[in-house]
């Protein structure tokens, strides 16, 4: 199904970075691109639209990036966009390809068969989350226990005219606080302004990574959020990456997550 949908001019399902690195920690990235292969156009959208935050999580994939470096961690990034397929969707969640993004209809979303959602997920969804599986029984097989950092963005309204969203970050987390509950301490320590579980909580229909493979394994995780004007630029893409690397490397070496624990 792969080879009717990504072709030889297309960028792989996936990309993976610092696959070596030492840090008991694995970063991941559910919106780092805004890619559509070639066998699917533009999706009936035009260039702006797929470039805007309905096609991926804008800076996000920067900001990953420059993490994996400071914190010597491999990171893996989906390789397409989410107007294809959500890679951070259950598969019964009404989301999963989108009919109407941000109030805009996706046209070459509409109508599709079973077959034809099947052949993206085995395209774009299964690999990706294939190879975040595969890092994490790695990480089992070494006896070791790793941090899961999802890493994703948010606008800073929701639609134009909207009120503003004040938060410069978000810290979202269920049940295991372990990471994230210093993490929000930390960020606030310093006069920021850090919503907790905001704009987005989590929910059994509107998110997988952390529920399936933070919960489920009983691995310590934290789930962050960044509104996207605060990492439009390297400048302050580096300077967000330096102090959640800071943060990151703290919860490295707090014994409470450095286990197993199911909550």
């Amino acid at each position: 199904m792969n080879a009717g949908l990504i072709g030889a001019n297309d960028p792989p399902p996936f990309e993976t970075i610092n696959e070596d690195g030492a840090a008991a920690l694995l970063l991941i990235c559910d919106h780092a691109s805004c890619a559509i292969p070639e066998a699917l156009g533009t999706l009936g959208l035009d260039e702006a639209t797929l470039n805007d935050h309905i096609g991926w999580d804008i800076g996000a994939a920067a900001l990953t990036r420059r993490l994996s470096v400071l914190l010597d961690a491999p990171a893996i990034l989906a390789g397409y966009s989410r107007l294809l397929i959500d890679c951070n969707r259950p598969a019964q969640a009404l989301d999963l390809v989108p009919l109407v993004a941000d109030g805009r209809p996706v046209p070459a979303n509409q109508d599709l068969s079973d077959a034809d959602i099947a052949a993206r997920r085995a395209a774009f969804f299964d690999p990706y989350h294939g190879e975040i599986q595969y890092f994490l029984d790695e990480f089992a097989l070494a006896g070791r226990v790793p941090i899961l950092a999802a890493i994703h963005s948010f606008t800073p309204a929701m639609t134009m005219g909207d009120e503003a969203r004040p938060w410069q970050i978000s810290v979202c987390w269920d049940r295991d606080g372990r990471v994230a509950l210093p993490v929000l301490a930390a960020l606030r320590e310093e006069g920021l302004c850090v919503g907790e579980n905001q704009p987005y909580a989590f929910d059994p229909l509107s998110d997988f990574a952390i529920p399936e493979y933070g919960l489920k394994r009983g691995l310590p995780h934290i789930l962050v959020e960044m509104r996207n004007d605060q990492i439009r630029n390297g400048d302050d893409v580096a300077a967000w990456a330096a102090r959640l690397a800071l943060h990151l490397t703290a919860a490295l070496g707090d014994p409470a997550a450095q286990r197993i624990e199911f909550f």
